[in-house]
């Protein structure tokens, strides 16, 4: 490290840190000779310091707080009034997950290394008294005009998370700490307070603090153009550089209206600088004279397209880094450290959200080693992403936090509006709420399961879960498995039950084949039983008119014994009909055919006895005989069932309605709702509704929504049918066919009824 004489001389020696610009983190004490452009708001705060002894710097996010006290501040006291006599300590101390105990650490760095221990116990004793508190510990510190101590709570706004997840009494203890200091004032001691401003409201519920706070508060102004060009051009002096002010005037124009605006351009100045000192390293080494000095002009900077980009893609490759190092090629563990250390608030923006490191370790379900290898690239010198920065090694109880939230804003990978990991880990969270809301209705009653078509999705979802996840949304993980297993059992026995209705289909319809068969068969049977009678009738009585006519008419006996032989033949072509219908059963087009030849041999005949006179007993019962065999083949031909091939009836199943609310208050207007449209009939088939599902996205218009193109055909039919179920609203049908048409997961017969937020009113009886 580099050293230059301080103007005062030999009283004071300026270490120079070892880069001009810190990247996004906040700047450290020991970078004061660095830091520049906030000396008009360093005076302001140590002159209110002084007078009130406690002050509040609060602004927004990212605008500089820590940077302008640790750097700023604090220097400022312990090296100017030093020149006055007057001894300045300060000491830093940040909530986490340990308040007090944090602040108790912070003090005993003051004492001498052998005196912590026991300090550390004392400073903890004293935080617990309360009001009495400032005076006592003004006392064990020895404070006065002379010797004065400065305690920074960097970050205050870390207290009221602590004490959402563990209770008020360390934050009650530490407010009433500090109210009752500027009520005091005891010599010598003095505090300063770093919040962002949005959580000035939480300070009210602490008695006294927010007239505290309204007495000592200081929001951070913005920084002028002035201030902004000494604060990037004046760090590079000091180390032999050049920032050229076009480049200058380009950063801050870029820049310009963002909250982010000053870590953004001392994190480009740092990546640029980077740059210049590997290509000044790769020059030859003949003339170091000509090395020693450096600028950066407009043209190292303007292919970088943006100085977000430039943020986002320096991100992204200390994410390949890491991952080429410590993971497998497509882990996810890098997206699931910074899902878990980030969040949205009630405004919908990203905001940090401090996990320790056994936390993460839990929750991304990697091994510790390679967890801390991937954090350590994250976090190392020129880049600090992540805090606690450097290479010391991190503690399981230790915070892990993002260092800015530039970096939560500008990286493409988090900041996205749809697919970025904020967005995607808060519809995540959203969906874990509805389950809980779901495991609730589960517990009231089991029927309350998540529909087959929903349990698919969910049960691949919470492959990437584990409990210590689902603490952050509510816990219940338990609860959510039991939910799980007891709607895959449900599809489960869905699926069976579907499969024993094919089965039974099947073999109806294999019974109605043979059914219809047999019947087939026994119509021809009777049919050919007749014709063979009528056959045999007329042939006798032929023989027998002809034998009587014999001797008495030569012609008629030639007639007779001709149609005696014709009849005889007939006889025998119907005995062989009939032997073929018993092995061609299945030749039905055949089968009518032959009916008819046997219709027309009948005709022949009855044509043939009126011509021969014959009596009229035999034309009658060949006059019946032919009727009744025209009458079979005209059903026959009717029906089908001979005349065509047997039909095969299409698989019919129940169908079933699945209703969604997305109000608990809607489930009793549901359940009645739901006993109404189980009295209806679809294709003469009774409608089953399953089950009643709360779900958290709905669409804004109640609608039914069918799956399959046959169902969404007959879905007019029970649309029509539930909306004169209700006043109101009126129902639509929504064809989702295109969509879910070829999946095998969705059973024929599948309906959705979605229920829109806000009243339902059913018809009355």
């Amino acid at each position: 490290m580099s050293s230059i004489a301080g103007e005062t001389g030999a009283s004071f020696i300026v270490t120079l840190p070892t880069q001009p610009y810190p990247g996004l983190r906040p700047f450290e004490k020991a970078e004061w000779p660095i830091f520049f452009g906030r000396e008009r708001m360093t005076d302001a705060i140590v002159s209110l310091l002084l007078t009130k002894q406690l002050l509040v710097i609060h602004g927004d996010s990212g605008c500089g707080k820590s940077s302008l006290i640790r750097a700023g501040v604090l220097p400022r006291l312990e090296h100017e009034s030093a020149l006055g006599g007057v001894r300045w300590r300060t000491c830093v101390a940040v909530p986490q997950e340990a308040p007090l105990w944090n602040l108790a650490e912070a003090l005993a760095e003051l004492s001498e290394e052998d005196q912590r221990e026991q300090h550390i116990i004392e400073y903890r004793r004293v935080l617990n008294y309360g009001r009495s508190g400032p005076a006592e510990l003004a006392r064990l510190l020895n404070t006065g005009p002379n010797n004065r101590v400065c305690i920074l709570i960097d970050q205050f706004e870390e207290l009221f998370e602590y004490t959402h997840r563990h209770g008020p009494e360390e934050a009650q203890l530490l407010t009433e700490f500090l109210v009752s200091l500027l009520e005091s004032q005891p010599e010598g001691l003095y505090a300063i307070l770093t919040m962002r401003s949005e959580f000035l409201g939480a300070c009210a519920r602490f008695e006294g603090f927010a007239e505290t706070v309204n007495t000592t508060q200081y929001l951070l102004p913005r920084m002028g153009h002035e201030d902004l060009m000494r604060a990037i051009c004046e760090p590079a002096q000091m180390f032999n550089g050049e920032i050229t002010k076009a480049l200058a005037d380009r950063l801050v124009a870029d820049t310009k209206g963002s909250q982010d605006q000053l870590p953004l351009i001392q994190h480009a100045l740092m990546v640029l600088c980077r740059e210049q000192d590997e290509i000044r390293a790769a020059l030859d080494d003949k003339q170091p004279s000509d090395r020693a000095t450096w600028k950066l002009d407009v043209e190292n900077y303007q292919e970088k397209s943006s100085i977000d980009t430039l943020l986002s893609s320096h991100a992204d490759s200390v994410q390949a880094e890491a991952e080429r190092e410590y993971l497998q090629p497509g882990s996810r563990v890098v997206e699931d450290v910074f899902r878990a250390v980030t969040a949205m608030n009630a405004e919908g923006k990203a905001i940090r959200r401090p996990c320790t490191l056994e936390t993460l370790i839990e929750v991304t379900g990697v091994d510790e080693a390679r967890l801390r290898g991937v954090i350590d690239h994250f976090r190392a010198e020129g880049t600090s992403f992540l805090r606690p920065y450097g290479t010391h090694p991190i503690a399981l109880n230790d915070l892990i936090d993002v260092s800015h939230e530039a970096l939560i804003r500008c990286w493409s990978k988090i900041a996205d509006p749809v697919e970025g990991w904020v967005s995607r880990e808060f519809r995540t969270g959203q969906v874990w709420r509805s389950l809980l809301v779901q495991a609730d209705s589960y517990e009231k009653d089991n029927r309350n399961v998540l529909s087959s078509v929903a349990i698919g999705g969910r049960e691949r979802w919470m492959q990437r879960r584990n409990s210590a996840w689902a603490e952050r949304y509510g816990g219940g993980w338990s609860r959510v498995q039991e939910l799980i297993a007891a709607s895959m059992a449900a599809r489960d026995r869905e699926v069976a039950q579907e499969a024993a209705e094919r089965d039974r289909q099947e073999e109806l319809q294999r019974q109605e084949y043979q059914l219809g068969t047999q019947r087939a068969r026994f119509r021809i049977l009777i049919v050919f039983a007749l014709a063979i009678a009528a056959v045999s009738i007329l042939a006798l009585k032929q023989w027998h008119d002809a034998e009587q006519a014999r001797e008495t008419a030569e012609a008629e006996s030639e007639s007779a014994k001709k149609a005696l032989k014709e009849a005889k033949t007939q006889f025998s072509l119907a005995n062989a009909a009939r032997d073929r219908t018993e092995v061609l059963t299945q030749s039905n087009q055949q089968s009518a055919q032959s009916l008819r030849e046997v219709q027309d041999s009948l005709e022949k005949l009855q044509r043939e006895v009126k011509n021969s006179n014959s009596t009229s007993g035999l034309a009658e019962t060949l006059d019946k005989a032919n009727a009744q065999l025209g009458n079979e083949v005209s059903i026959l031909d009717k029906s089908g069932s001979i005349a065509e091939s047997p039909q095969i009836f299409t698989k019919t199943l129940s169908p079933r309605v699945y209703i969604q609310i997305s109000d608990e208050r809607q489930r009793s207007t549901a359940l009645a709702l739901g006993l109404e449209i189980s009295s209806l009939q679809l294709a003469n088939l009774p409608v089953m509704v399953p089950g009643i599902e709360i779900v958290e996205a709905v669409p804004r218009v109640t609608e039914l929504r069918c799956f399959q193109a046959a169902d969404c055909e007959v879905g007019q039919l029970l649309v029509r049918d539930i909306n004169e179920l209700f006043v109101r609203p009126a129902v639509n049908l929504v064809d989702l066919s295109k969509r879910y048409g070829a999946s095998e997961n969705i059973r024929p017969g599948h309906y959705e009824l979605w229920l829109a937020p806000g009243e339902i009113a059913l018809k009355g009886p």
